[in-house]
């Protein structure tokens, strides 16, 4: 089984579609929403997708179809565990709390499944211990 990032954006006429239903029906994938903005005039989804890599390009080649924008998340956060200062900004920051704190070691853990490489943990980082690259 793959397991693919992708970020889809929506026009107003096809934002009230069950797009997504239609590809967990059509071609049996498993979609997790990670993050929702949608309204009248369209919106954005940021889904996980997993399931066999063929029918992942059957359901992103349905999407082009239906006029949605799709794009691929390929690249991740990564978090340099010795150049890390445990400050929490990332921790502050973080939109879908991919970063935690042990409150015993008050170490930063990152969860890379959580992450949806938007980038602002980057930017916050003082002592630039966190860089965005390719899979």
């Amino acid at each position: 089984m793959l397991q693919r990032k992708y970020l889809l954006t929506f026009t107003s006429d096809i934002v009230n579609e069950p797009i997504t239903y239609k590809i967990v029906k059509s071609f049996d994938l498993l979609v997790n929403i990670l993050k929702a903005d949608v309204g009248d005039r369209g919106g954005r989804l940021l889904i996980s997708v997993e399931g066999s890599g063929e029918q992942i390009e059957k359901a992103v080649q349905y999407l082009v179809n239906a006029k949605v924008q799709v794009k691929e998340l390929n690249e991740y956060v990564k978090k340099d565990d010795e150049r890390c200062t445990d400050c929490g900004m990332c921790l502050s920051i973080c939109p879908v709390d991919a970063f935690e704190i042990d409150r015993i070691s008050w170490k930063i853990s990152f969860n890379a499944n959580r992450c949806i490489a938007c980038g602002m943990c980057v930017d916050a980082c003082p002592p630039q211990a966190i860089k965005i690259g390719d899979l």
